[in-house]
């Protein structure tokens, strides 16, 4: 038995502000600018990828790094700000207000004892993680990479991973040892000799996907940076900064979607004043809170070292359908601004139907937890 105290420490509302200001002159006031279409009709095809201008994005990255928003889970004697679960909350749920492709990366506090842990602290080097396999059940034994031990390291090999930020220079995959049931976490550099990146494309208009094959391999001993459990950890911190971001998505399409209902009037009369729209922006804030709440919570267990893993795949499940749900609120209050690339709500609408589907699919997340209600010890 344990009691929670959500009430947040005096140092988590410094980070919430210093996040929130951050997000307010730097990010939402670039927003703008990104989304507007270059061209009065776009050319027919597919609509061109949107990309963060490479100087300003090294802009806002040393901005960021000043005021200790970069490298959040990294010890501070690296670079990063060694935050807990629930400072990074906080701050992921900030950065999840703006369309603006920019927030502070995933970087696990297990590659500090790596020598390539102070570049990425410094943003030196880009880094991603590799889990396709693992997706669909959030669970270790989707795990399709292999490996097996040698005299001077480890060799991998996999028929294809799904791979998001394909440029990126480093990587982080799971692998399990062939033979036998255990679980390894490697970090991998990319242009290794067997380590190929092809038949890249684009996902979404802001998101560019890739197939990643290994075929023998060859790493180090040193690049074995985890095992079973770290796999477990690294799957619900992600879970949990994916619910951080939907937080954020949330609580921006609310706050817009009741200002443009104040102001709109149709037929004489504002869309605030008509019942259904009430109802809506209703719904939306009930499940906002209870998102708020069951992330939180997540993230307040895994700082007190109790089990989490349930809590943040809920927390994640929860979220990112409330996020999806909330964007479409949006389009549907906005009307036809809504659908317009010129307003974040479309973005929204696809980076919420995509987090639904990374880390743990609803359906498979259901199956989990309805399993442990009758689960005999």
């Amino acid at each position: 038995m344990y009691v929670m105290d959500l009430k947040l420490s005096e140092e988590e509302k410094l980070l919430k502000n210093t996040a929130a200001q951050f997000v307010e002159r730097e990010l939402l006031k670039l927003e703008g600018a990104f989304l507007k279409q270059r061209e009065p009709f776009l050319p027919p095809g597919e609509p061109p990828r949107r990309e963060l201008d490479l100087g300003l994005k090294r802009t806002l990255v040393e901005k960021a790094k000043e005021i200790g928003l970069w490298a959040l889970e990294l010890p501070e004697e690296i670079g990063g700000a060694g935050l807990s679960h629930v400072s990074r909350i906080l701050i992921y749920r900030e950065f999840g207000r703006t369309a603006l492709p920019f927030e502070p990366p995933a970087i696990p506090s297990i590659i500090e004892k790596s020598q390539h842990a102070k570049k990425i602290a410094e943003a030196e080097l880009s880094m991603s993680l590799a889990f396709d396999e693992i997706h669909r059940t959030a669970s270790t034994s989707e795990i399709r990479t292999s490996y097996r031990k040698e005299p001077k390291g480890f060799c991998l090999n996999s028929s294809g991973i799904d791979l998001f930020n394909p440029s990126s220079d480093l990587f982080i995959l799971p692998a399990k040892e062939r033979g036998s049931s255990n679980v390894g976490l490697f970090l991998v550099e990319r242009g290794i000799p067997g380590l190929i990146i092809k038949d890249e494309g684009d996902l979404t208009a802001d998101q560019t996907v890739a197939r990643l094959t290994l075929s023998e391999c060859m790493v180090g001993s040193e690049q074995l940076v985890g095992d079973e459990n770290d796999v477990r950890q690294l799957i619900a911190t992600e879970q949990l900064r994916l619910a951080a971001r939907s937080l954020g998505i949330g609580t921006r399409c609310l706050a817009d979607s009741l200002e443009h209902a104040r102001n709109r009037v149709t037929f004489g009369r504002p869309l605030s004043s008509r019942q259904a729209i009430q109802w809506m922006v209703a719904d939306l804030s009930i499940n906002l809170r209870t998102s708020t709440w069951l992330t939180l919570e997540a993230a307040w267990k895994a700082d007190q070292d109790l089990p989490y893993y349930s809590a943040a795949a809920l927390a994640k499940k929860r979220a990112t359908r409330m996020a999806f749900e909330a964007a479409d609120m949006a389009i549907q209050i906005h009307g036809g601004y809504g659908v317009c690339k010129e307003f974040p709500f479309e973005s929204f609408y696809r980076d919420a139907r995509l987090m639904r589907l990374l880390y743990g699919r609803e359906a498979e997340i259901d199956r989990t937890m309805g399993e442990k209600f009758f689960r005999t010890e």
